[in-house]
This record gives structure tokens, C-alpha cells and sequence, in this order.
């Protein structure tokens, strides 16, 4: 008669799923190249390749080798159809607007400039379906995410650097060979009487977006690393530094948008977790009161009564522009890439930017792109809750958070107007994709390219 015990042990066995733990090298690959772009700032670019970057330059090289691969008929890893869909919707609505004002006739260097986002989208195309392939497991998906964490965290850093120095030490992070274009009002912004760092970002307002972004990343990186009984030190601290660091550009949109991410995230949180973490926060807000910390102040006065900038009247005046030029190309907008702030306000808004750009069609194309990427992650997130995998669900949960953020900050600031930011939206919403695929109950299987 056979053992009760080893029939019990032979039936766990048999019963238990294993999860892929491995870490493909386009993984780790993609991870180095996304830390790069967050870490460094994107002015700075490689001779001879009419003003590419690094990071450019290798998602170009990427999206090549994956179209000789299709060409050459070799195993490659389907990327989530949905998800693939939505960003060349966008490039669709880009090439239409495009061609509209070719067929009217551009003016000046309206030609160049729409062609030069076209050529962008391109590779941010490129960008979002290398992401894609090379994710076939969590274990993946965790490693792309680290290297987001990393590259945000050294922005961040350098960012409190400035902030407590006044030396900004991102502008020297320059590999021999390259050049620095230089950054457009890099750290002279003022708000409430002290200077807006930017960090890596080339701008204060971008290095608020990308921190805002990447904060949700961080919190459900160091939760998935818990859950799975990891060290996550190293996370809690990176989590730390980018939150501070979004607070520290005295960003109206960094509250608004962490905020936003917390809540979605939250949603199937355990109510202990949300009650302890929004204590802590409360005593960490009321003992840097106490110690009048001068940031705390600051904001204070920002979130209560206001800047002297005008960036809300500002905003409200954009919108008024937008809905005024709308009707003299409503379907297909001016023309993709032509937004001439010199000659145009200020819209601070990626959605207006859009529709003034590539009208009912550009702007439907980017709804459909943030918003299916919301929905994607969020069935993914679902999925996760009873996925093999300890940790799954707190890392789809945290993508979920990051794309809920920049669609926030989109209402605020316009995205397309800077790299980095720009660029992490395509990485995020190729992330919901990976994630929609990991989180099957057969994920596909590895063939790394």
C-alpha cells in the first residue's frame, strides 16, 4: 500500500506550476536602453547622424533587426496584436495629417518639421514593438521595468543634487564622442522663489512627467519583490528618491498625477496596506512642517494659493485657441509636427497639441492608444490576481498605475513636445502589452531574438 504521505507530495508536484524565473538578454538589452534614456539627458547626440541620441539610435537598430528577421522568415516572439494596433494607429494618423499638408502645400519649414515627427513615430513604433518581442515572461517584464526604475532614479538624485547644491551635475554625464545640443531653459525656471531642477529631463516640467510616471513603476516593483519574498531595499530607496524628486520640480501635475496612479493601484490593494502607507505619509508631511523644511512651505503656497506664472490662464487661453483654429482643418488638423509655439501659444496640453496638429482623426488615434493601453493593463492587472506567480499582479498593478499617471499629466502638459516623456509613453504602453501576454494562462513561449 502506498504511502499517504508520498501520494500527497507526488500530487503538489504534479499540480504545481512552474514559473519562468529567467531574464532573456533582449530583456536585460531593452532594460540598459530605456535606464539610458531616463538617465541621461536626450540633447546629446551622436556626430554624423543629423541629431539621433544613443537611445534613438538603438531602437531604430532594433526595430531593423526585427523587420530582417520577419523578412528572413526567423522565429520571433508575437507581440500582443491589440496593443500593436493602437501605436501604429497613432503613426497612421501622423502619415494622414501629413500628406493632407503636403497636398495644400506646406509653408516654410512646415515640410521638414512634419517629416521629422514622422520619422519619429517611426521609431518610437519601432520602440514600442522591440519591447514587446523581447518580453516573454515576468521575469522580463520585471527586468524592462527595473531599468525604468534605475534611469529615474538618477534623474531624480541628480535633481535633489541641484536642489540642495544648486550644481547641476546631469550636464556632465556626456560619453566621449557625443555632442551637447544644449537644453532649452534646463534648471531656470522659478516657482515660489526657489529654481525647478531638471535633472536628466531637459525641462523642469518633463522631469515632473517622467518622475510621475516612473513613481507608480517603483511602488509596484519593491510590492512584487516583497510578495515574492525578495530583497527590496534597493526599490523601497529607489521609490523614495523619485518621489522626492517629483516633489522637489514644485509640479502641480506631479500631485495630481501620482495621486491618480495611487488610487487605480489601490482599488485591490488590502485596506491595511492603504492605511498604513497614507499614515506614513501623513507624518512624514507633518513632521517636514514642523521642521520647516523650506520645500514643504513651497509647495504649500503652490498647491493653496497659486504661482505668479499664469500656467493655469495659460492653459485656459490654449484651450480657447484650440477650439478656435479647429474648425479651419477640423478632420486632419495643420499638419502633423507644425505646432509653431514662436508663432503659437503655449496649449501645455499633449490632447489639444494634437487635435490642432492632426485634428478629430490625431486626437482619436491618441485617445485610443492611451485609453486601450489603460484597458489592456487593466484586464492584464485582473489576470494577475490569480496568476501562478507571487509578485505578478503588484507589477501589472504598478504599469497600470504609470500609464493611469501620464494620462493625467497629458490634461497638463504637452508630452510630444519632449523625448523623454514622450518616448516612456510608447515603453508603457508596450509594457501593458507584454503584460497582457505573460499574464495568459499559457504565456507564449521563449525564442528570444
Amino acid at each position: 500500500m502506498a504511502d499517504p504521505a508520498a501520494v500527497r507530495a507526488a500530487s503538489v508536484l504534479r499540480d504545481r506550476v512552474v514559473v519562468d524565473d529567467r531574464v532573456g538578454t533582449g530583456a536585460t538589452i531593452v532594460a540598459v536602453v530605456c535606464g539610458w534614456l531616463l538617465a541621461t539627458r536626450q540633447s546629446i547626440v551622436v556626430p554624423f547622424t543629423l541629431g539621433l541620441t544613443p537611445v534613438a539610435i538603438a531602437w531604430y537598430a532594433g526595430g531593423l533587426l526585427l523587420l530582417l528577421c520577419w523578412l528572413g522568415r526567423q522565429q520571433v516572439r508575437r507581440p500582443h496584436r491589440p496593443t500593436v494596433l493602437l501605436v501604429m494607429g497613432m503613426l497612421a494618423a501622423t502619415l494622414v495629417s501629413s500628406a493632407a499638408l503636403m497636398v495644400r502645400g506646406p509653408a516654410g519649414d512646415q515640410a521638414s518639421q512634419s517629416l521629422q515627427l514622422v520619422g519619429r513615430e517611426i521609431g518610437l513604433l519601432a520602440a514600442a514593438l522591440l519591447v514587446m518581442v523581447v518580453i516573454g515572461s515576468v521575469a522580463d517584464l520585471a527586468r524592462v521595468v527595473q531599468g525604468i526604475v534605475v534611469g529615474a532614479a538618477v534623474s531624480a538624485l541628480l535633481a535633489l543634487v541641484q536642489v540642495a547644491t544648486g550644481v547641476d551635475l546631469a550636464g556632465s554625464l556626456v560619453l566621449p564622442g557625443l555632442i551637447d545640443q544644449g537644453t532649452a531653459a534646463a534648471g531656470e525656471l522659478l516657482r515660489a522663489g526657489a529654481v525647478r531642477p531638471a535633472g536628466s529631463a531637459g525641462h523642469p516640467l518633463e522631469l515632473s512627467a517622467v518622475l510621475t510616471a516612473a513613481f507608480p513603476l517603483a511602488v509596484g516593483l519593491t510590492l512584487s519583490r516583497r510578495a515574492r519574498g525578495e530583497a527590496a531595499g534597493v526599490w523601497v530607496a529607489a521609490s523614495a528618491v523619485i518621489g522626492l524628486g517629483a516633489v522637489s520640480t514644485i509640479s502641480r501635475s506631479a500631485f495630481v498625477g501620482i495621486a491618480a496612479a495611487l488610487v487605480v493601484m489601490a482599488w485591490r490593494w488590502p485596506v491595511r496596506r492603504v492605511v498604513v502607507g497614507g499614515g506614513v505619509v501623513v507624518v512624514a508631511v507633518l513632521g517636514a512642517v514642523a521642521a520647516g523644511v523650506p520645500l514643504v512651505s513651497r509647495l504649500a503656497d503652490v498647491l493653496v494659493e497659486g504661482t505668479g506664472d499664469n500656467s493655469v490662464g495659460s492653459r485656459s487661453s490654449g484651450l480657447s485657441y484650440a477650439l478656435q483654429r479647429l474648425p479651419q482643418h477640423w478632420l486632419v488638423g495643420q499638419g502633423s509636427g507644425t505646432y509653431d509655439v514662436s508663432k503659437q501659444p503655449v496649449l501645455d496640453n499633449f490632447y489639444l497639441t494634437r487635435l490642432v496638429e492632426s485634428g478629430i482623426v490625431g486626437l482619436l488615434a491618441l485617445v485610443l492608444m492611451v485609453g486601450g493601453a489603460w484597458t489592456i493593463a487593466l484586464r492584464a492587472s485582473r489576470r494577475a490576481v490569480v496568476s501562478p506567480g507571487a509578485g505578478d499582479f503588484e507589477l501589472v498593478n504598478g504599469i497600470l498605475g504609470s500609464i493611469t499617471a501620464v494620462a493625467v499629466v497629458a490634461v497638463i502638459l504637452d508630452l510630444g513636445g519632449f523625448a523623454q516623456i514622450s518616448t516612456l509613453l510608447y515603453v508603457l504602453v508596450a509594457l501593458a502589452g507584454a503584460a497582457a501576454l505573460v499574464t495568459l494562462p499559457t504565456p507564449p513561449t521563449r525564442s528570444d531574438p
